[in-house]
This record gives C-alpha cells, structure tokens and sequence, in this order.
C-alpha cells in the first residue's frame, strides 16, 4: 500500500513539472516571437522611410535639372553632377563654362570615331570568319581577303584572321570604357567647378597681426582671422 502511495505522489509531481516546464516553454517561445515581429516591423518601417526618401529626392532632382522646379545655389553642385552624366557639357553649361565645352565634344567626337571605326573592322573580320565556316564544301583554311578599293590581299590563315577580329574587338572595347570612364570624369569636373564657385577668394578672408597689452605690463601678439 505504501508502494503506491509513494508511485501516485511521484506521479501527481511529475504532471506538475510538466505541465509548469510547457507553461515556461510556451512563455518563453511566445516572448521571443513577438521579439521578433518587433524587429521585423522596426527594420521594414526604416528600410520603407529610406526608400520613401530617396524616392522623394531623386524625383526632386529630375525636375530641378529639366528646368520643372528651381533650385538654389547650393544645389547647383549636384544639379550639374546629374545633367553632365545624362547629356555631355550639359554641366560645364549649368555653371557657365562655356569655353571648355569644345573639349568636352572634341574628345567625345574622337572617343565616337575609334569606337565606330574598330567596331566596323571587328564585324568585318568576323564576317570572314563566317565565310569560311559557311563553306562546308570546299572547308578552307585560308581566306583572301578583298579590300574597299578592289585590291585583293591575302590569303591569310584562319589563326591570322581570328587573331584580328579579337584584336578589334578589345580595342572597339577599350575605347567603349575610355568613353565611359572620360564621361564620368567630365561630369565629376562640372560638380567641382560648381562647388569651387561658392568659394569666397576675396580680399576680405585675411589674417591680421598685431600687438596687444596683458593686463598692465603684459605684452602680447594678437592674431585676427577674417572670414566674409
């Protein structure tokens, strides 16, 4: 009889502890869910706010550099960042640069013509490559090649011809992002210009030295920084 007393009172005691550990547990997992959500709606609600922002500026950006809205001078900087890279001079223009504008279309010009020209010869070349794989019949390894004014030259190998098309391929590429990185640097100059334009270079930013008295019989040197 004892026996089982002492069974059921262990038995009463282990319901207990597992009804108070899955009480605890379900506590514990309902705390850190919610945690969670928390972070959650925090992080969606900053991330939403920066987007919303950016929306917002780039929008005001647009409209400000196609004339839609006006812009003051401090934001003439990013105004002439923002026209230079969608249209070339349009910056040095914005800031009334006007002389360097010559350079700017000369070097577009130039970077407009070698791209043209090595892409061209790089279609040509590859076009003798198709030639030749064209030719299944007579399956030829050497191809002559006719020139614009009717001269024939050649024949050159396939290894040759292959060697050129890649040749004017790389450079058609290289002059692409010669173009591209010369873009960039004329629109960065333009959002230079504009800031070096706010500067103040007069006469009134100056440093005057002069003598000054310590009490009664101190002497000293006093320093003045003028800033307009």
């Amino acid at each position: 009889m004892s026996l089982t007393r002492f069974g059921i009172f262990f038995f009463l005691i282990f319901c207990f502890s597992s009804q108070w550990s899955y009480g605890q547990s379900d506590s514990l997992f309902s705390k850190i869910d919610s945690l969670k959500k928390k972070q959650i709606a925090t992080k969606d609600t900053t991330q939403g706010a920066k987007l919303r922002s950016f929306r917002k500026n780039s929008k005001d950006i647009v409209k400000k550099s196609f004339g839609l809205t006006p812009f003051s001078e401090k934001e003439t900087p990013k105004i002439a960042f923002f026209r230079s890279v969608l249209f070339p001079g349009w910056g040095q223009i914005t800031n009334k640069q006007y002389i360097k504008l010559p350079i700017i279309y000369g070097s577009a010009a130039v970077g407009a013509y070698f791209i043209k020209k090595n892409n061209n010869e790089f279609l040509r070349f590859k076009g003798y490559l198709l030639e030749m794989a064209a030719d299944t019949i007579n399956n030829p390894t050497e191809y002559t090649i006719k020139n614009e004014n009717g001269t024939l030259s050649g024949p050159y190998s396939k290894s040759v011809i292959t060697s050129a098309a890649k040749q004017y391929k790389r450079w058609r590429d290289g002059t692409i992002i010669g173009f591209s990185v010369g873009w960039l640097l004329f629109a960065i100059e333009a959002n230079v210009a504009a800031h070096m334009k706010t500067f103040d270079i007069s006469d009134d930013i100056s440093m005057n030295i002069s003598g000054s008295t310590i009490g009664q019989t101190g002497l000293g040197i006093k320093m003045k920084f003028n800033f307009k």
